[in-house]
């Protein structure tokens, strides 16, 4: 495998040929995800929000476009836009700005439904009360309904970008050297290295990832999406198990109550 000999190419894997070439490496890919996730917000509540309205002539396009680019391969995408926008601006756009749109409009689909799922969540009871205090709906909007489901849609939201970094990797198809297309181009200079070459690619998503995980734990925290106890690594369950352990009760040790009422 040989991974400490990888050390020679940590510069090409973090930052490519940055500072006499392009910003490359995994710092792109990080760049490409918050650019996207930035870019795409705006229209993903909007379209989320969208979904919640009973009017069809609303309803109905926001939800053909949420499920037409969900039911669609974010690599066919990529292409699409790849080919697309360059048509459309007369050759102009970079495959960098090609890959950022395309990562966008994907993530603009699945940022609506957790805003839609978000917005759900907050009890019906919320918005009437807001409203019988002599609040407008926008402001009722604004201060009691979205202040609650940003709360709820935060975890979501963190581990929506997760995936969304990760995915990142599939624009090394347009050949643009990030991650994955820097790997492939050291493996490529040294074919007997090329596992060792992998596995690097694969640490540094995973350091990424687990970073941005561990951070958005310490988030829920101080802001009490979760109550201490659920956000342990070490809570557990058990009572959802289909074969729940024995429990201790006052009296000691006894079978946790798994049968059906009706056999009692």
């Amino acid at each position: 495998m040989d991974l400490l000999g990888q050390l020679v190419n940590i510069k090409f894997y973090l930052l490519g040929s940055y500072p006499k070439g392009d910003v490359g490496g995994l710092l792109l890919n990080i760049i490409m995800a918050l650019m996207a996730l930035g870019l795409s917000f705006g229209a993903g509540a909007l379209l989320g929000y969208s979904r919640l309205s009973c009017r069809l002539y609303i309803k109905i396009p926001s939800m053909a476009i949420v499920e037409t680019v969900r039911a669609t391969p974010l690599i066919m995408i990529i292409f699409w836009i790849y080919f697309f926008l360059p048509y459309i601006f007369g050759g102009n756009v970079t495959l960098f700005w090609s890959a950022v749109v395309s990562l966008a409009i994907y993530a603009a689909a699945y940022q609506s439904e957790i805003v839609r799922a978000g917005i759900i969540a907050v009890p019906r009871g919320q918005l009437e009360a807001a409203l019988s205090t002599g609040m407008s709906r926008y402001k009722a909007m604004m201060y009691v309904i979205l202040p609650q489901a940003f709360r709820i849609m935060l975890p979501s939201f963190v581990s929506f970008f997760v995936s969304l970094f990760k995915d990142t990797s599939t624009v090394f198809i347009i050949g643009i050297i990030e991650l994955t297309q820097a790997g492939i181009i050291i493996s490529q200079r040294e074919p007997d290295k090329i596992y060792a070459a992998y596995v690097s690619m694969g640490i540094g998503f995973w350091c990424v990832s687990f970073a941005i995980s561990r951070v958005a734990r310490r988030l829920e925290e101080r802001i009490g999406v979760f109550d201490l106890e659920s956000i342990r690594p070490d809570a557990c369950r058990d009572e959802f198990m289909l074969l729940p352990r024995e429990k201790k009760t006052g009296e000691g040790m006894t079978p946790a109550a798994c049968e059906p009422e009706d056999s009692k």
